[in-house]
């Protein structure tokens, strides 16, 4: 399940601000987790 499909999953089902907050959250730790292996 890529990112795009995760949005859109959310979004069908009429998500509340919480939920696309919590998906994005998700998405941003874990681009900052995979930024600081490949720099660490």
């Amino acid at each position: 399940m890529t990112r795009d499909e995760m949005i859109r999953e959310y979004r069908m089902r009429g998500a509340s601000w919480p939920a696309l907050v919590g998906v994005y959250a998700i998405i941003l730790g874990t681009m900052v987790l995979s930024a600081m292996a490949i720099t660490g």
